[in-house]
């Protein structure tokens, strides 16, 4: 019990110190609500990355078959949540960036839009502290997903479906809020607006997440041994 506390309260501090940086960002720097919104399309980029590396994990300990259907579910899946990633960022960009990443950023198809954001996002003053912030958040929840399914992974089919629910839910909620910020032409409460959303939520998702692995563990502790179960075919 020691422990899970201790790992919760090491995810909460991730969630607050990323929420923290991204709102210096905003208050110090003059992050407009477009590069907030940019960095949380970027983090979709970085949940989707490592869901591949979960995948890919599942398969190496489910043997050289597992191994093989991982690699095509997460070829498959790459190609899947890129496009759809790439559609939502394209409409970010439209949505959000035309004032700050031209106009003219719409005319490279999907990669023209997607461009634009990384590279005005990358060229704002510290930017890479939030992007550091939001990677160590996630890399984090993998190593922890790491040892909590090393006895009993997860189905790759339910790794398959896994991010889609995050970003619809979240990012209908930022997009509703950013069209919230247009009309109130308050950029800098807008933003802390979008920080003070995506924190709630993440706190939720981390409680709910918490909850999840307690019923994984103790599936996996009612699972007997190995031995025991050799004995018992015998």
């Amino acid at each position: 019990m020691t422990r899970e506390r201790a790992l919760a309260a090491f995810d909460l501090a991730l969630a607050l110190a990323t929420a923290a940086v991204i709102a210096w960002g905003v208050l110090a720097l003059g992050w407009s609500p477009f590069v907030v919104m940019a960095l949380f399309w970027f983090e979709n980029v970085v949940i989707g990355g490592f869901n591949v590396a979960k995948m890919l994990a599942t398969g190496l300990r489910l043997g050289a078959a597992g191994l093989a259907g991982a690699v095509a579910l997460s070829a498959f899946f790459t190609v899947h949540y890129g496009l759809f990633t790439a559609v939502h960022g394209m409409f970010v960009v439209l949505l959000f960036g035309g004032t700050e990443v031209g106009r003219g950023a719409m005319d490279g198809a999907l990669a023209g839009p997607l461009a634009a954001m990384l590279d005005h996002l990358f060229a704002e003053r510290d930017g890479w502290l939030a992007v550091l912030a939001i990677v160590l958040v996630h890399l984090s929840g993998f190593v922890q997903w790491l040892a909590r399914t090393r006895e009993l992974p997860p189905p790759l089919k339910d790794l398959m479906g896994a991010p889609y629910g995050r970003i619809m839910i979240l990012h209908v909620t930022l997009i509703a809020s950013g069209f919230l910020v247009q009309a109130l032409r308050a950029p800098v409460a807008g933003a802390l607006l979008l920080v003070g959303l995506k924190l709630a939520y993440d706190l939720v998702a981390l409680r709910r997440d918490r909850t999840r692995e307690q019923g994984t563990d103790a599936r996996a502790s009612a699972r007997p041994p190995v031995d025991d179960r050799t004995e018992a075919s015998r």
